[in-house]
């Protein structure tokens, strides 16, 4: 088989599983994992800012 084919089809599981998973959450539950993933993502973001200002020339 064709390996963009497999990466498809485990794709396509891997999101079939992810979706059952966040349905047997409760709703407290999935609030706490969105809070998770926006902190996680912010760190990220901040981290990303302070890389590209570490990289910039200094100004006179």
């Amino acid at each position: 088989m064709d390996s963009k084919l497999l990466q498809r089809r485990l794709g396509q599981e891997i999101d079939q599983d992810l979706l059952a998973a966040t349905q047997r959450l409760s709703p407290e539950q999935r609030l706490d994992a969105f809070l998770t993933h926006s902190r996680l993502m912010m760190e990220l973001y901040q981290a990303g800012q302070r890389a590209r200002e570490s990289r910039q020339p200094k100004s006179p």
